[in-house]
């Protein structure tokens, strides 16, 4: 399989491929809506190398970065989350990060490679991935606006679609018009975010969530 090139190109490094998962199963359990209605805001797995996975997420995310993480590598874990959004929903501007330390300390620590997965697609008109230019990174800034312009990255979510990228660029998802767009993402760390201090699993204000299906094991 590919393996990602040191962590220095990290930073540089945008990845898209097309129909990544080939195992029917997994595509179509992915469908399916309560994984999406149930999965809290955010979650932490220490990675296969520690923790078998323990859920369906987990799994994906296994099959996905087996393929890329280099022998050696310092990760210590994946932060992730799925996304559902439908009629006029959006994402805004944003840099991937720390979300606790940003609140609390005004500490701006992102990761810096990351996956999108469009794990379903119906209808869809608009959502589009959206990456400002590399210039417009800040170090230590806090961003959340920006003017779409001709230099802006542009990227169709379409089913079964993988995107690899560095997420301390300024991304956003364009409205979406019409449609159903299902996005499942992850991001290794080296170092395990504050976000998760009060446990694996948290909702918006970084609370426990007691999540019930997290330890439903999918087999391939």
């Amino acid at each position: 399989g590919l393996t990602l090139p040191s962590k220095a190109y990290y930073i540089w490094l945008m990845l898209l491929i097309d129909g990544y998962i080939k195992n029917q199963k997994l595509l179509n359990e992915l469908k399916k809506d309560h994984h999406w209605l149930n999965t809290p805001a955010y979650n932490w797995w220490d990675g296969w190398w520690s923790v078998k996975p323990r859920n369906i997420w987990e799994t994906t995310i296994e099959i996905i970065w087996k393929n890329f993480l280099p022998p050696g590598h310092k990760f210590c874990g994946f932060e992730y989350w799925a996304t559902k959004l439908t009629d006029n929903g959006e994402v805004k501007w944003h840099h991937d990060k720390d979300e606790k330390l940003v609140r609390t300390e005004k500490k701006l620590v992102s990761p810096t490679i990351g996956h999108i997965y469009y794990a379903e697609t119906v209808g869809l008109e608009g959502g589009f991935l959206e990456i400002a230019p590399d210039q417009n990174i800040q170090k230590g800034k806090l961003l959340n606006t920006y003017t779409v312009n001709h230099q802006t990255e542009r990227y169709r979510p379409l089913e079964n679609r993988l995107i690899i990228f560095n997420p301390s660029r300024l991304h956003g998802v364009s409205k979406i018009h019409k449609g159903t767009r299902k996005a499942f993402l992850a991001n290794p760390w080296t170092k395990k975010p504050a976000t998760f201090d009060a446990g694996e699993n948290v909702n918006g204000s970084f609370e426990f969530v007691d999540w019930k299906e997290k330890n439903q094991t999918f087999t391939i």
